[in-house]
């Protein structure tokens, strides 16, 4: 009769052990999903920062193309155009808020763009920068020709 009880004291534990065990290995799962978590939040803001870069470069050129083609380098370039500093101020700054670094770079007929394809046309160039905390710095650039060809 001695033998029995001494295998059951010898299981004493066990389990506690078998829960302990358990949870260790349910809180690792769960701090994997949080990890996944924020890193889907990370790129979900990174793509909304992207969206709102290609929507900004794109309105300029935009805006650029109702323009008298002849005022586009006095309006737009940068750092001093007027409509470039309004852009920089009211659209830009509004739409990435805190993960602007740098001031958009545009380029009209001059800078790394190429030479107009005709006498009647401009080459024009945008670049938007951003920064998230923590993160690289990202630019979006884009280029069109207004005027004539």
């Amino acid at each position: 009769m001695k033998a029995p009880m001494n295998v059951r004291q010898q299981q004493t534990g066990a389990y506690l052990l078998e829960a302990l065990i358990g949870i260790l290995i349910f809180s690792f799962g769960i701090l994997g999903i949080v990890g996944l978590q924020a890193q889907a939040i990370r790129f979900t803001n990174d793509s909304e920062y992207r969206a709102e870069a290609v929507y900004l470069a794109n309105s300029l050129i935009s805006q650029m193309w109702t323009e008298n083609q002849a005022l586009l380098q006095t309006k737009y370039r940068s750092p001093s155009g007027s409509e470039y500093l309004n852009f920089k101020t009211n659209k830009v700054l509004a739409a990435l808020g805190g993960a602007m670094y740098k001031d958009p770079d545009v380029y009209v007929d001059n800078g790394p763009v190429p030479a107009a394809p005709s006498k009647t046309s401009s080459v024009v160039q945008v670049t938007i920068y951003w920064q998230l905390p923590g993160e690289a710095q990202h630019s979006y650039t884009t280029s069109g020709v207004i005027g004539q060809n």
